[in-house]
């Protein structure tokens, strides 16, 4: 639905705009009603109508002063003036402030079903016309940017097989400097601004926080999508040795000014972190971890900050949330079974002053160690996932939260749910073959994904993997492995142009010849032909 504001100082008048028509059957919904202009301009900037309707005269502020300045502040919003009189000096205002419709009172109800159905069907267009704007963009740059954040994404954590290929990347020649420094934006009130203010739309909430990363930094700096955390935008600065300290300042410059252009839009709660530079291809990942740490030394509610990473020293004072007492008192409720002091012993610990006064860091560490602590002392040793795959997987959901009440409440429902079930996590096999296929389904691209790697993370040996995979999903697992891939490369083979062998290279193929055979016999078309058919 789309919404609509009343900005009318007269009780009377806003009812009958109420009752006038059936506002649900144009798509239509009023959200807010304001007595005078500066009241409408506050309940403009929190429930950003698609359409307003302005009284012309009212106390304070008048219309067309509101309708200035909600128009600065809400450019795609159709506002429309009302007016008790037919005066040409107020019609042509209009104009110039180039609002949407203008109506006479008494409004006369045919007259308001035509300003607001051509309002609806311009608000459609407006989205139509972005979304069109916002895929053209996607389509031009989709290729390249996939392939190249994919292969930065490696680096950033420590993976340096694409620097092994028999032929590498010519992109990483463009890239090649004798340093790197890295810095991360974590947009720490990402499931809000997506809820609240995108209205689910994801992908629209990146696009606008890339958009201001690029535009702030300086044309040496590469903007990066995090594949591993939605949340997280990288940025990555290479410079050589002798030009360390004016690239640094000026990569530390765009930071700051970062912050500042995430502040004048408002919406945004970031943290930004700036790790150290380091020397070669290596270097990228050292100062990756730093940045990441100096992000995590911010607290929930510290607003939008900059922290450089300034050595481990600076930080090993700091006092854990979780002794050694709370770690015996919970893993003793666990082993129990027993959900409601389990849940108490969480509870006291998030509320506590501790936990006021903890980083995001201490929280997550806190939370993951938790998560590990009741899966190991309730489940089964037999069905073990390693324990250090147990906090990266941990971390990885916990980070997306935008507070530790979110945290507090995802580990409360964990914990009950495992109770409910009467066992631990990976506790029986129909447990842990669910976790190895969400395990694969997360990482199907990764060369770690085979059944030997699968074994030896899992603690079952090939034979069970395969056995116990056919027997709970009914389909054998090199099957399910290869339907994965082959989705995925026809989504980038649909919606993109990149070549073939990069889309391959993207899913998990190392040679292109067999992938063309593999998706020919899955698909029954060459890779070129199922493009070609759009």
């Amino acid at each position: 639905m789309y919404r609509v504001l009343l900005v009318e100082d007269e009780h009377l008048i806003r009812e009958g705009f109420k009752r006038t028509i059936d506002w649900a059957t144009y798509g239509f919904e009023i959200v807010a009603e304001a007595m005078d202009g500066a009241e409408g301009l506050i309940l403009a900037e929190r429930h950003r109508p698609h359409l307003i309707f302005a009284d012309v005269r009212m106390p304070g502020m008048d219309g067309l002063q509101f309708a200035q300045c909600a128009a600065a502040l809400l450019p795609d919003t159709k506002i429309v003036i009302v007016s008790g009189y037919k005066d040409y000096e107020y019609f042509r205002q209009s104009l110039q402030l180039g609002l949407f419709d203008y109506l006479l009172k008494p409004v006369d109800e045919d007259e308001l079903i035509r300003v607001v159905e051509n309002a609806a069907r311009q608000i459609n267009n407006d989205q139509s016309d972005k979304r069109k704007a916002i895929e053209a963009h996607s389509r031009i740059r989709k290729s390249e940017d996939l392939l190249h954040a994919a292969l930065l994404n490696k680096l950033a954590e420590g993976d340096l097989s694409p620097l092994n290929e028999s032929i590498p990347d010519p992109y990483l020649t463009s890239v090649a400097h004798d340093e790197y420094a890295v810095a991360v934006v974590r947009i720490d009130n990402f499931r809000q601004l997506a809820r609240d203010v995108y209205s689910g739309d994801e992908e629209a909430l990146l696009y606008s926080a890339f958009n201001i990363c690029e535009e702030s930094v300086d044309a040496g700096t590469i903007v990066i999508r995090q594949l591993s955390l939605k949340k997280q935008i990288t940025l990555l600065r290479g410079f050589s040795s002798a030009n360390r300290d004016s690239a640094l300042d000026e990569f530390h410059r765009g930071c700051t000014e970062l912050v500042v252009n995430f502040n004048r839009f408002g919406r945004f709660a970031i943290s930004i972190g700036i790790g150290r530079s380091f020397e070669g291809w290596t270097g990228i990942h050292s100062s990756y971890l730093e940045a990441c740490k100096a992000a995590e030394r911010t607290k929930f509610n510290s607003g939008n900050l900059l922290i450089r990473f300034e050595g481990n020293s600076e930080w090993e004072g700091d006092m854990p949330m979780l002794t050694s007492e709370f770690e015996g008192l919970f893993k003793s409720a666990c082993k129990q079974l027993d959900g409601e002091k389990s849940t108490a012993i969480l509870n006291a610990l998030f509320r506590s002053p501790e936990a006021a006064m903890a980083t995001r860091g201490q929280i997550y560490d806190t939370a993951a160690r938790i998560w590990m602590l009741a899966d190991h002392a309730i489940r089964d040793s037999a069905y073990a996932i390693g324990q250090d795959d147990h906090l990266v997987i941990a971390k990885s959901m916990i980070k997306m939260f935008d507070n530790p009440e979110e945290i507090r409440q995802w580990l409360e429902a964990e914990l009950n749910g495992l109770f409910k079930k009467g066992g631990p996590v990976y506790s029986d096999s129909k447990a842990l073959i669910h976790g190895l296929k969400d395990y694969v389904s997360r990482h199907y691209t990764s060369e770690e994904v085979t059944l030997g790697q699968l074994s030896s993370k899992f603690g079952m040996n090939i034979y069970q993997i395969c056995r116990m995979f056919k027997s709970e999903f009914k389909v054998n697992f090199h099957a399910f492995l290869t339907d994965l891939k082959m989705e995925k490369a026809k989504e980038y083979l649909r919606n993109s142009s990149m070549p073939v062998q990069d889309v391959a290279f993207l899913v998990g193929f190392k040679e292109t010849k067999y992938f063309f055979k593999v998706f020919k016999k899955h698909v029954g078309l060459t890779p070129t032909e199922y493009r070609n058919q759009r």
